[in-house]
């Protein structure tokens, strides 16, 4: 990072030294120059009165002359430091105000402010390389959940938008490429406090530079990269990235889980979904004859998914597709009833809109409704902006790009444990996911439910003495899920996962016993998850649900208990 100080003096040598000289002259012609005192004896001004007639005169203040009325020469050469003073502060004022409107010079500023706040951050923030529409609803669910995070971002009008945004805390935002590893030491790369960065600017290859700077600077650090092609995201792997997503592949795998685990499918929609949004509804696609609009990636990604569940697709694209056998394929842009039923749209049970311009596929929507009313219609939204279009014509399922990735990315930030928890539900039955997804809709009120995660650590002070000091009776998941001040009553709470000593419990029961290091995942309400916390700050309240007796908390009322128990010694 330029040091701006230094910058300021190499762009200003010119003005300052022709400044130097114009005072140097003025001074030494004054000494020089003989002048008369108020006895009319000859004097020589000496060089401080003369450095400080020249001080206030070149500033055009004017106090007067000084020690002495000036004789004629004395005042014809100070006619000419009057001029020559003038000449060189305009000379350096303007070269002043050219550096202050510099481009570089305002980037250097900024860099070094930007720079500055972030060094200065005291809590644990994350690096978000991008802000486009992903990062905007990734940003805005963090900063509802009190974690900062600074953004880097190439283009400078979205820095601008950062300022803007209605975020609870400023954020330190810079306009630069993400994949200088030099800039991204300065947004926090190697700060101590950074928790994870994410690389989801629209440039794969940018992407692919902040996970290899990520790996070499801070080879620990969570990384979390956005791919659009296999190749690409194989590379991002290689280089540690702990999470690579690709947002084609993650729409087949979501769209194979509807056909295949409708129910399941829903638990995983739910427990990716932002908390306090609206459950997401259950969604059953229809098996039999699909038609596919649209065969770029996305298109891909969603045949592949239809591929495995063996059902029959025909493909509407206006690029030829010589890979496709010619009765599976209609070259077509998809929009007119023309296309649309040489595709078979009329014997069809749904219809993928799959085009990249969102105006494509409103009116495939729109034809293809007028053809087959009963169609299960998925539609693919480009822009965040057309939502209220998409909304009207009521698709079965819509699929936005930037809340697939913004999922995608909190769902490894924030809580890692529950990627895992989710790779597991895949091992159990509908009924199975059934029966928990009616739970969890119980607990949050049919909004979706916060999700954290507890570990059994140093961090909390209650937990170091229930199962360090003070052991007895023996914690178990049923305290945590007690209420602070009335522990009969149950937390709007739900353990999902256990990991102890090795081992991954699906649904804890809630007598089983807690260990050192133990690490929980649970579900519920925001209260609960306040209450919960609670009980692991003080240790008083976690005695009170471990045994029902409130502890006293100051020293005095400690000390009268101390004295009021009897004396067990023999």
């Amino acid at each position: 990072m330029p040091n701006v100080f230094f910058l300021v003096l190499r762009r200003m040598r010119a003005p300052l030294i022709a400044l130097i000289l114009i005072y140097s002259l003025s001074v030494l012609g004054l000494v020089l120059i003989p002048g008369v005192d108020a006895q009319g004896r000859p004097y020589r001004m000496d060089f401080f009165h003369a450095f400080y007639f020249v001080s206030y005169t070149a500033t055009t203040i004017g106090f007067g002359e000084v020690p002495y009325p000036f004789t004629y020469p004395q005042r014809m050469w100070v006619v000419v430091c009057i001029y020559l003073s003038v000449i060189g502060w305009a000379y350096t004022i303007g070269s002043t105000f050219a550096i202050l409107q510099d481009k570089s010079f305002q980037q250097a500023v900024q860099l070094a402010r930007f720079a500055g706040r972030v060094r200065r951050m005291s809590e644990p923030f994350f690096l978000v390389c991008g802000y486009g529409q992903t990062a905007r609803l990734l940003c805005k669910v963090l900063d509802m959940q009190h974690i900062r995070f600074v953004i880097l971002e190439v283009r400078e009008e979205r820095v601008h938008d950062v300022l803007f945004a209605d975020y609870r805390v400023d954020v330190p935002a810079y306009a630069g490429n993400a994949a200088n590893p030099q800039l991204l030491t300065h947004a926090g790369l190697t700060h101590p406090l950074c928790r994870g960065v994410l690389g989801i600017t629209g440039d794969e290859e940018a992407n692919l530079s902040i996970a290899i700077a990520a790996h070499v600077l801070r080879p620990q650090l969570l990384s979390v990269c956005r791919s659009k092609t296999r190749a690409v995201a194989e590379n991002m792997a290689s280089f540690g990235t702990n999470r690579v997503i690709n947002m084609f592949e993650a729409v087949g795998a979501q769209f194979r889980r509807a056909l295949h685990a409708p129910h399941t499918s829903r638990l995983w929609d739910t427990l990716s979904e932002f908390p306090g949004h609206p459950l997401p509804p259950l969604i059953e696609p229809p098996r039999g004859h699909w038609v596919l609009v649209g065969y770029g990636r996305f298109g891909q990604a969603v045949k592949h998914a239809l591929d495995c569940e063996r059902a029959t697709v025909t493909i509407v694209d206006p690029d030829p597709q010589p890979e496709l056998p010619p009765a599976q394929y209609v070259q077509a842009l998809g929009v007119d009833a023309k296309s649309l039923k040489a595709a078979g749209i009329e014997g069809a049970v749904g219809i993928v809109a799959c085009h990249d311009h969102d105006a494509n596929n409103l009116s495939v929507v729109a034809t293809a409704r007028a053809l087959n009313p009963k169609l299960f219609v998925v539609a693919r939204q480009n822009l965040a902006s057309n939502g209220i279009l998409f909304r009207s014509f009521r698709p079965d399922v819509t699929v936005v790009r930037s809340e697939v990735m913004a999922h995608e990315c909190l769902r490894t930030l924030t809580t890692p444990t529950l990627a895992r928890f989710l790779e597991l539900i895949h091992t159990r039955s509908e009924a199975w996911s059934a029966a928990l997804m009616q739970e969890l809709a119980q607990l949050a009120d049919g909004k979706v439910p916060d999700t954290w995660v507890v570990e059994m650590d140093a961090s909390h002070e209650a937990v170091v003495y229930a199962l360090l000091a003070n052991p007895s009776p023996p914690l178990t998941l049923q305290h945590l899920c007690s209420h602070p001040s009335a522990r009969t009553r149950r937390l709007r709470c739900k353990p999902l996962l256990y990991l102890h000593a090795g081992r991954e419990i699906l649904l804890p029961p809630l007598d089983s016993p807690v260990a050192f290091g133990d690490r929980i995942l649970f579900a519920g309400s925001p209260g609960a998850r306040s209450a919960q916390r609670v009980i692991l700050t003080h240790h008083p309240v976690l005695d009170y649900v471990r045994t029902g007796q409130e502890q006293p908390n100051s020293w005095v009322f400690r000390r009268l208990a101390q004295a009021r128990r009897p004396d067990l010694s023999p």
